[in-house]
């Protein structure tokens, strides 16, 4: 008999050691966890000597071990990666769902249809009564001898059991008849589909490697603890012991939670205190919650065990702007919102501080602070609850330069030299000057300006230019007169008589339909003109009144010399006269002839190229070339019809042994030309209707990957990385807009550049303005973009309405797809359309930067992202604003880089 009772007393120790929860670690509650330490306060179990911080489930295990759902084995050990008997799953589930005690009344004699421990069965019986578990389920298997309470816990079973503990039977009854996702779905009994179903939709149960869920396989502790912890969000019952609310209140000692009863508790945070993120199940510090973020809390005794932030949406409501007065005897607080003055109530228990959270009081605020006044939306009363005063008044004398100007609202903001933005108002007015001292207008002020200026009480008193942005304007007008050195043009803007003046940029664009190469000495008085300005100079001219039409492969009827009129019979067969002058430009072959040799070697029938403005003759010259477009093709008669720039069809005879040259292919004949293919005709000096050659044109943005001076060859690759190689023979097919020099020097590497070809032969390159940098805003109805640029300047960009937008491999039309803070290059596709391409972030860790090779090496990352990268040629490295050399990244060290194009365009230094 002693015997017996020894045997029982052993078996009763055993079940009890057997009984074991999760849990986490102690640390301070804004601080990472650093040990793995037991502890024990108030009688729980609080962490684990053998789980470690960095344990996959120590939240869970945290998360149940604070509710006192588990509480270990001996020397405080949770052996996470023993399994869990299905008697002891019980006794988790109905502590998760607060239902111990009621548990504990039912009566430990009952007679159970399963064998279990002595200990477990009042908490069978119960879970029996509840209907956790069914008689006719468990005692169906008859071929397993273990006892029933002491067999190991299925990954099947226990879905079961956790779905009928949430009270979700009528969702697993659903999904009982839905396919399963699982390459293992047949390993499963008959009964189980609908609650791994249901677990799997709850977000509760995740699956095993290779897709399977292995359904007759074992659950660990750390898994048990997780199913229960990732359910806790679906109970409808729960411990006394856990409060979800809004946090209401915060310090280092307590916390204040707004329960769904409208009840406000206060908690005390201790040493024990841990804190974690629902989103990703992270550490993270108290400070990390704000007010009236939605929370979970685990209390004992009053103190705060855990805390989990659930929602971290702010239930606030806040008004900012600048304090005028606080009026204490009235509880009532005035600020200004732009031209607006607002009065709110304040509540008697208002907090106020700073916006590193320290605390103030009220009547420390000074007029003149930049105030956020807030009230909780959870709460019937309209007062204001919070005060948190973001800046105190300034008073100073600074540089920077102009960010944006909102005359609506009275306020600049400036990027200072520091490298941090200050909005700053302008109520009250302010004088502006110039640097040479004269006194300008505000209206005058443009972003991107370079000033110095002066503060008080956050109001702008004065702004000094330094240096004024670069400005670009449109302007319509009618052309009154061209200086003879053709620096200064002066127009009549449209719609009014005063005259304006304005110099002309060197190498300044003109534009003429129907001419393609326009000067300046085109240009004549009464012309209707769009002017590109860039700080009030020219830079592009565009005839809008008058086109030069173009007549090619004419022939001449006569000339009269007394009259310099020539008349002419076109493809058509009509006959127009035009008149010739002294500044008419005439060509033969590659001469310039003048006028008195026209008629000696134009004599009638010859065929003549002609460039006409209204009824003068701008250019004539013989036609030894036609571009067109081909409109008819017949390459085994050696036969090509194109329709000319100027509108005709002009048809020519070649041979199948006609030279074709084209960019994309050597040794190419007229069977490799097409309909719609631009081309240029060499015309036999003989007899113009033959085709001596013919050379195919293209025009496309290139991206520069090598320049050679020495030998003037470039090596570019296009817009869909198709290499190409070709010589710059001469300085006059350079265009370079707006700059004093167009030499082959001036082609940087990874710029953009223009390039015409005839054949394979650059006919034209003009250097394109890439603008790089970050977005600092958007004008989404003025189609403007402000951008930052590496060289510190601030640039407004026209984008209009034809733009394209390029990021991570997808395409936008829309400008606020952008947000600022992004990194540009922007440039202009062979149409002119603005291509604004977004530069790929990431932080990482430097490893080594190789000065020969100009390569900067980063340290491995878990997503395998790109270790070695090049620079752009101007790729803008920098610490706030200070540019530092590649050298300067020394191992470790930490850096957000910008990559475009495969190649940094930025680093910043942290």
């Amino acid at each position: 008999m002693k015997r017996n009772k020894q045997k029982q007393m052993r078996k009763m120790a055993a079940a009890a050691l057997a009984l074991s929860m999760l849990v986490g670690s102690p640390a301070y509650a804004a601080d990472p966890i650093t040990s793995s330490s037991s502890s024990v306060v108030g009688g729980l179990v609080l962490s684990f000597a053998d789980v470690s911080a960095t344990h996959w489930a120590i939240k869970h295990i945290t998360k149940l071990a604070s509710l006192g759902i588990i509480q270990g084995y001996e020397r405080q050990e949770y052996r996470p990666e023993n399994t869990v008997s299905q008697q002891e799953v019980i006794v988790m589930a109905l502590r998760m769902m607060g239902l111990e005690s009621e548990a504990l009344k039912s009566k430990a004699d009952t007679v159970l249809p399963v064998s279990v421990d002595t200990f477990f069965k009042p908490y069978i019986a119960y879970a029996f009564e509840r209907g956790l578990i069914d008689r006719q389920e468990e005692i169906a298997d008859t071929t397993n001898k273990t006892a029933w309470g002491a067999r190991e816990a299925s990954r099947e079973w226990v879905a079961k059991l956790v779905i009928r503990a949430l009270g979700k039977q009528n969702l697993a009854n659903q999904q009982a008849t839905v396919g399963s996702t699982f390459n293992d779905a047949t390993e499963m009994s008959t009964w189980a589909n609908g609650y791994v179903n249901a677990a799997v939709q709850l977000q509760i149960v995740q699956g095993m490697d290779g897709n399977t869920f292995q359904p007759k396989g074992k659950v660990t502790r750390a898994q048990m603890a997780t199913f229960l912890s990732r359910a806790d969000k679906h109970l409808t019952t729960r411990s006394d012991r856990v409060t979800i609310g809004y946090l209401m209140g915060q310090t280092d000692r307590k916390i204040s939670v707004l329960n769904a009863k409208g009840e406000t508790k206060d908690y005390a945070i201790t040493s024990d205190t841990v804190v974690y993120n629902a989103k990703d199940d992270t550490r993270i510090p108290l400070s990390s919650i704000k007010l009236t973020n939605e929370i979970y809390v685990v209390q004992n005794l009053g103190n705060a065990l855990y805390i989990e932030l659930t929602n971290d949406q702010q239930q606030l409501e806040t008004n900012e702007g600048t304090l005028n007065e606080i009026y204490l005897d009235q509880m009532i607080v005035s600020i200004q919102q732009g031209s607006q003055k607002k009065l709110f109530e304040i509540a008697q228990n208002v907090t106020v501080t700073d916006n590193e959270g320290r605390g103030l009081s009220i009547g420390s605020i000074a007029p003149g602070s930049i105030v956020a006044l807030q009230r909780v939306t959870l709460l019937k009363d309209p007062k204001i609850t919070q005060i948190i005063v973001k800046q105190a008044p300034v008073s100073k004398t600074a540089e920077g330069t102009v960010l944006s100007i909102n005359a609506d609202q009275n306020q600049i903001t400036f990027l200072e030299k520091s490298g941090q933005n200050e909005t700053y108002s302008t109520k009250n007015g302010v004088t502006v000057t110039q640097s040479s001292g004269t006194f300008i207008d505000l209206s005058k002020l443009r972003v991107g300006d370079s000033v110095t200026y002066d503060v008080k009480a956050n109001v702008l008193t004065a702004i000094k230019i330094t240096k004024q942005a670069d400005f670009g304007e449109t302007v319509q007008g009618k052309l009154i007169s061209l200086s003879d050195d053709k620096q200064i043009m002066t127009v009549t803007r449209s719609g009014g008589t005063a005259l304006e003046a304005y110099y002309i940029a060197s190498n300044a664009l003109v534009t003429i339909e129907g001419m393609s190469s326009a000067s300046l000495y085109d240009l004549e008085v009464g012309d209707e003109l769009k002017l590109d300005l860039l700080n009030n100079k020219v830079i592009n001219t565009t005839v809008t009144s008058r086109s030069v039409k173009q007549y090619t492969f004419a022939s001449i009827l006569n000339y009269d010399n007394e009259s310099k009129v020539l008349t002419i019979t076109t493809d058509s067969g009509s006959v127009a006269a035009f008149k010739m002058e002294d500044k008419t430009i005439i060509r033969y072959g590659d001469s310039t002839l003048p006028m008195n040799s026209f008629q000696t070697l134009f004599v009638k029938n010859t065929k003549v190229d002609l460039k006409i403005s209204k009824d003068k003759i701008v250019q004539i010259a013989n036609t030894t070339k036609i571009e067109g477009t081909v409109a008819q093709l017949n390459a085994q008669m050696g036969e090509i019809t194109i329709r000319s720039l100027s509108g005709q069809n002009l048809s020519f005879k070649g041979g199948s042994s006609t030279p074709v040259e084209t960019l994309d292919k050597t040794g190419a004949t007229m069977a490799d030309l097409k309909v719609g293919d631009t081309v240029v005709l060499v015309i036999s000096s003989g007899a113009q209707e033959y085709v001596s050659s013919i050379a195919t044109k293209k025009v496309g943005v290139y991206k520069t990957l090598v320049t050679n001076p020495s030998t003037r060859q470039l090596s570019v690759k296009d817009e869909n990385g198709t290499l190409l190689t070709f010589v710059i023979d001469n300085n006059d097919k350079i265009v370079n807009p707006g700059k004093a020099t167009h030499n082959f020097e001036d082609i940087g590497l990874d710029e953009y550049v223009k390039a015409t070809f005839n054949g394979t032969k650059p006919d034209q390159l003009v250097l394109l303005n890439t603008v790089r940098g970050k977005v600092t805003s958007m004008d989404v109805s003025l189609g403007t973009l402000t951008i930052q640029d590496f060289q510190g300047g601030i640039q407004v960009l026209p984008v209009g309405q034809q733009f394209t937008i390029k990021q991570n491999g997808s395409i936008s039309s829309a400008l606020s797809s952008l947000k600022p803070d992004d990194r540009v290059e922007i440039i202009k596709d062979v149409n002119d359309k603005s291509i604004i391409q977004v530069a790929t972030p990431s932080k990482r860790t430097i490893s080594s930067y190789d000065t020969v090779l100009n390569q900067l090496y980063l340290k491995p990352t878990a997503n395998n992202d790109k270790t070695t990268y090049n620079f752009f040629a101007k790729a803008y490295l920098h610490k706030g604003t200070q540019s530092v050399a590649a050298s300067a990244f020394v191992e470790n060290e930490e850096v957000t880089i910008y990559v475009l194009d495969d190649k940094i365009i930025e680093i910043e230094k942290k």
